[in-house]
């Protein structure tokens, strides 16, 4: 593998981040109004359905901010190899340049907007306490692990173009497989082991036990997220290595 250029990752984050609202009118506040016109329809729909979870608002805001984050970051890694094909192609750069500058532009954009959402969930009644410290390594865990799904995703789509078509699809389905909008609690028993299943659901728990609970992440939760994060990371390096000395003759 080439050698990986740090300042090249870094320009490509800027002009990622830069491409990415060029040309429209609200610009970066699209990454604001999305999970908030979200927001508004699920207290619509559902906040008279879920009346015994306290605080509703904030139990699904802080859930949702970091779903969107996972979906439209993996969405966009499924395609990166493809969608840069003309540069891997024709410039001595190391393959995982691409992918690298495309998590950190969602990365810079998710913490810009964790900003002000972090506001609102303060009046949504968020404790302004040492736990939110917790949410530094958990970002960072949960971005590692964004990553690697998305890397595993990429490659696999340069050889089978359904995947990526494929993941866009599941996602609402993982959405709803992911106890945002509902507690996990209301579900019956015989369905609990199929949600606990879904690796986001336990990166929710300590997510919500940091911003919605006031609490430090359980330990329990922290360990599978870890084991998940490293599941995921050995098989994105495996998929990776097998397969982008290939990339060329499949673009």
């Amino acid at each position: 593998m080439k050698d990986l250029n740090i300042s090249i990752v870094i320009a490509l984050v800027k002009k990622n981040f830069t491409l990415k609202y060029k040309q429209t009118l609200l610009g970066f506040l699209w990454s604001l109004l999305h999970p908030a016109f979200f927001l508004l329809i699920f207290i619509a729909v559902f906040s008279s359905i879920f009346k015994t979870v306290e605080n509703y608002p904030l139990y699904v805001l802080s859930g949702l901010v970091f779903f969107l984050y996972f979906s439209e970051a993996t969405n966009r890694l499924s395609g990166i190899f493809i969608k840069n094909s003309h540069m891997i192609k024709n410039y001595g750069l190391s393959k995982i340049t691409y992918p690298l500058a495309e998590i950190g532009s969602e990365l810079v954009t998710f913490l810009i907007g964790l900003v002000p959402f972090m506001i609102i969930m303060y009046f949504m009644g968020m404790n302004i306490h040492f736990h939110l410290l917790y949410l530094l390594p958990i970002i960072i865990l949960f971005t590692i692990f964004t990553f690697t799904v998305g890397i595993i995703l990429g490659s696999l789509n340069v050889f089978f173009r359904d995947i990526g078509i494929l993941w866009i699809t599941l996602s609402p389905a993982l959405f709803y497989m992911s106890p945002i909008v509902y507690n996990y609690e209301i579900i019956p028993e015989k369905f609990k082991l199929f949600i606990a299943m879904n690796p986001l659901y336990h990166f929710l728990i300590i997510i919500r036990d940091v911003i919605y609970l006031h609490q430090a992440p359980q330990l329990r939760y922290v360990g599978i997220c870890l084991i998940i994060t490293s599941v995921t990371t050995l098989i994105a390096i495996l998929t990776y290595r097998k397969t982008n000395n290939s990339f060329i003759s499949n673009l």
